[in-house]
């Protein structure tokens, strides 16, 4: 059974369970949490030397790492990976638009807002990062306002798999989605699609802590 790293309050985390539904593909998770440090821990730099969150083990024992690629690897047999090379250029374009402009500013007011112990002591980083949120959430509505699809076409794909976790939790990151009045019908389509799983959901078959799986396979 494919074994998934990570913790259910990441987007990038959440990306992996919906494509892994998609699939129908069992897998059993390891909770994996950034905000204990577990991600640089040594047992877990085995698995992914880069030291981040989701990173899954294969049944053949292959190890990947990064959501993106994680995305493309199981998309065949989804329907979420077009055929013709402009269309996966488009997709690609969007995914680059994810994980550079959108994911790092959405994730990190989230977590800072939400989830640090005390909001003010990162109060400038967060007067930086709430313009370039609200400018990729503008750039989202003005993209979905004339398309249902954010790579376009007449179908979902990845591309919208990778901007669906951090959009939907996008007022824990200080947005009110009624200024963006595509982005809700959008988010909604997506919901819609075959195998779907909330945010926050665990997915899983089985789930370990970080010390249950790692004391079982020292």
């Amino acid at each position: 059974m494919i074994t998934l790293f990570g913790n259910l309050l990441s987007g990038n985390v959440h990306k992996v369970q919906m494509i892994l539904r998609r699939r129908g593909i069992p897998f059993r998770r390891v909770d994996i949490s950034q905000m204990r440090g577990e991600p640089r821990r040594p047992e877990f730099l085995k698995v992914n030397p880069i030291g981040k969150v989701p990173a899954v083990l294969l049944a053949d024992g292959d190890i990947l790492s990064e959501s993106g690629a994680m995305l493309f690897y199981f998309a065949p047999g989804t329907g979420l990976w077009p055929e013709d090379l402009r269309s996966q250029a488009e997709v690609l374009r969007w995914m680059f638009f994810e994980q550079y402009s959108h994911e790092p500013t959405l994730a990190v007011l989230r977590y800072l807002k939400r989830y640090a112990e005390d909001p003010q002591l990162y109060a400038d980083q967060i007067r930086v990062l709430e313009p370039k949120g609200l400018h990729a959430l503008r750039v989202m509505e003005t993209r979905l306002a004339s398309t249902d699809w954010i790579a376009g076409g007449k179908h979902c794909t990845i591309a919208d798999y990778a901007l669906y976790p951090y959009t939907r939790t996008a007022k824990e990151s200080g947005f009110d989605l009624g200024d963006f009045p595509a982005l809700d019908p959008w988010l909604k389509r997506v919901e819609a699609q075959p195998g779907f799983i909330p945010v926050l959901v665990d997915g899983a078959e089985e789930t370990l802590s970080f010390a249950d799986y790692f004391c079982a396979n020292v």
